[in-house]
C-alpha cells in the first residue's frame, strides 16, 4: 500500500475508525495488527522478518542487561548486532559481495545470490540498532514487554522508509495514544496533504522525463540537463513527501515523529546540507558509526578518515552497487573539503547565495551516481549535456514547459517548505479556510495524478 493510493485511503479510514472505537489500553495491539496487515500487503511471505528482528533486539537487550562484567556486556552487544544485521546483509549484499567485491563475475553471474529485498529491512534494522545501543549505553531502560518493541518497529507510518526513530522518541508516546481529534488532527491532515502534493504533483510528474533519459538512447543536451536537475527535485519531493505524509498520519494517531527534512537545497554548504537532508539518518550515522570510530577525538587526520568511512558506508547502505559507494564518497570528499577549509582557511567564506548555488549543484551532480544503475550510465549522463545532440532551445522549452515550470515553482517555494510555517499558518488562519484549501489541494493532486501513483524511491532501500 502506498500512502498516495486509494487502497491505503480505505485501509486508513477503517484503521482510524477502529482506533477511535478501541479503548486506549488496547490500541497498542490494534497498532500491531494493523501494521502487520500494512506490511504484509506487499509480500506476505516476508511478514516474519520484522518480528524476527524485533525478537533479536528485545531478547538481546535483556541478555546484555543480565551481564555484570563490562567485557561480557560488550561481547553480548556485538553478538546481538551481528544477528540483527545478518538478514540485511544476506538479502541486500550477498550478490554484491560475491560478484562485485570477491570477483566471482569472472566466472559468470549467478542469480541464486540475488534475493528480493524485503520492504523496509534497512530502516527496521537501523531502528532496532538504535534501541539496542541506547539501552546498552544506559540512555534508555530495557523494555520488558515484547509488544512495545513490536509497536516501536511496526508503527506503519514510519515502517517502510522512516524517519528512523530512537527509542526515547517513540516508546514513551505509546501510552499517550488517547485523544485522536483536535489541533493535532488538523496539523496531521495539513502535513499529509503537503506530502501528497509533493509526491503526485511534483515527483511523479517529473519522473517520466528523468526515466526516459536514464533509460539511455539518443537525447539532446537539454534533455540531459532536465533529467539531471529534474531528479534532484524528484527525489526530494518523493522522499520528503513520504516523510510529510508519515508525520501527518502519526499526528492523527497522537504520535509525534521527528522532522526529517528542513529545506536542504537552501543549504550554504555540504555540512549544512547533511544537517537538513534525511536528518534522522545523518544523526544515526553520526551517533552509531562516526563517533564509535573515534569521531574528531583522535586528531584531524583521523577525523577525515572516519568521515570518509562513514559516508562510504552510508552510500553502501543505500544500495549494493558501486554507484552508491561513489555517491557516498563524493559527499565524504565534500564534507572533508569543508572541514579542511574551516581548519586552514577559516576567513575564506563564500557569500551565502553563492554557497547555496554551489552546494545545490554539487548535490545535483552527485545524484547522478545515486540514480544511475551502472557506472557506464553515470558516465553517459555526466557527458550528456556536452555530447548530446543539439536542439533548438525555444522548441525544447515549448515541448517541456510543464516539467520546467514545476522545477521553477519548486525552487521558488522550497525555502518556505517548513513544518514550523505550517503550524504558524494553522494558528492564524480560520479553520474553515484551512479545510477548504486542503480539500482543493488534495483534489488537485489526485486529479493531476489520474488516480495512480509511482512507488516511493526509498522503498527500495
Amino acid at each position: 500500500m502506498l500512502f498516495s493510493d486509494p487502497v491505503f485511503g480505505a485501509f486508513f479510514a477503517l484503521y482510524f475508525g477502529a482506533h477511535l472505537a478501541t479503548p486506549p489500553r488496547y490500541r497498542l495491539y490494534l497498532l500491531i495488527v494493523g501494521s502487520t496487515i500494512f506490511y504484509g500487503w506487499w509480500k506476505i511471505e516476508y511478514i516474519w522478518l520484522p518480528y524476527l528482528l524485533s525478537a533479536i533486539a528485545w531478547g538481546g537487550v535483556l541478555f546484555i542487561a543480565r551481564a555484570k562484567a563490562p567485557e561480557i556486556r560488550k561481547r553480548r552487544l556485538v553478538g546481538t548486532l551481528i544477528l540483527l544485521f545478518a538478514p540485511l546483509i544476506a538479502f541486500k549484499y550477498t550478490h554484491f559481495l560475491v560478484y562485485d567485491v570477491l570477483g566471482a563475475s569472472a566466472h559468470g553471474s549467478d542469480d541464486r545470490f540475488r534475493f528480493a529485498l524485503p520492504l523496509g529491512v534497512s530502516f527496521v534494522t537501523f531502528t532496532l540498532t538504535a534501541y539496542v545501543v541506547d539501552t546498552y549505553r544506559g540512555r534508555f531502560p530495557p523494555v520488558r514487554r515484547f509488544t512495545e518493541i513490536l509497536g516501536y518497529v511496526l508503527f506503519f507510518p514510519h515502517l517502510i522508509a522512516g524517519p528512523i526513530l530512537r527509542p526515547n522518541e517513540f516508546l514513551p508516546q505509546l501510552s499517550k495514544m488517547t485523544r485522536a481529534l483536535g489541533a493535532r488532527f488538523t496539523l496531521g491532515m495539513a502535513l499529509f496533504v503537503l506530502g501528497l502534493c509533493k509526491k503526485l504533483i511534483f515527483a511523479d510528474a517529473i519522473a517520466p522525463y528523468v526515466d526516459a533519459v536514464y533509460a539511455q538512447g539518443p537525447h539532446g543536451s537539454y534533455d540531459y540537463l532536465l533529467a539531471i536537475y529534474g531528479f534532484s527535485i524528484q527525489i526530494y519531493c518523493d522522499f520528503s513527501g513520504y516523510t510529510d505524509m508519515a508525520i501527518g498520519l502519526a499526528y492523527l494517531l497522537r504520535i509525534r515523529l521527528p522532522q526529517n527534512f528542513r529545506s536542504p537545497y537552501s543549504s550554504g554548504s555540504i555540512v549544512e546540507f547533511w544537517r537538513r537532508w534525511h536528518i534522522t539518518l545523518s544523526f544515526w550515522l553520526r551517533d552509531y558509526l562516526y563517533i564509535p570510530l573515534g569521531g574528531n577525538r583522535l586528531g584531524f587526520a583521523r577525523q577525515i578518515i572516519n568521515l570518509m568511512i562513514t559516508m562510504l558506508l552510508g552510500g553502501l547502505w543505500h544500495g549494493a552497487n558501486w554507484t552508491f559507494v561513489i555517491w557516498g564518497g563524493l559527499h565524504g570528499c565534500g564534507l572533508a573539503a569543508n572541514h579542511l577549509r574551516n581548519r586552514y582557511w577559516p576567513d575564506f567564506k563564500l557569500p551565502r547565495w553563492l554557497g547555496i548555488i554551489a552546494t545545490f549543484n554539487f548535490v545535483t551532480l552527485a545524484w547522478i551516481y545515486f540514480r544511475s544503475p551502472t557506472l557506464g550510465v553515470a558516465k553517459d549522463i555526466l557527458a550528456g549535456p556536452f555530447m548530446g545532440t543539439s536542439s533548438d532551445a525555444w522548441a525544447f522549452l515549448s515541448d517541456h514547459a510543464y516539467p520546467i515550470a514545476l522545477i521553477v515553482v519548486f525552487l521558488a517555494a522550497h525555502p518556505f517548505d517548513s513544518h514550523a510555517r505550517i503550524r504558524l499558518a494553522l494558528k492564524s488562519a480560520p479553520i474553515s479556510v484551512v479545510w477548504a484549501l486542503l480539500l482543493v489541494l488534495a483534489t488537485l493532486a489526485i486529479a493531476l495524478s489520474q488516480g495512480s501513483s509511482a512507488k516511493f524511491i526509498y522503498f527500495d532501500f
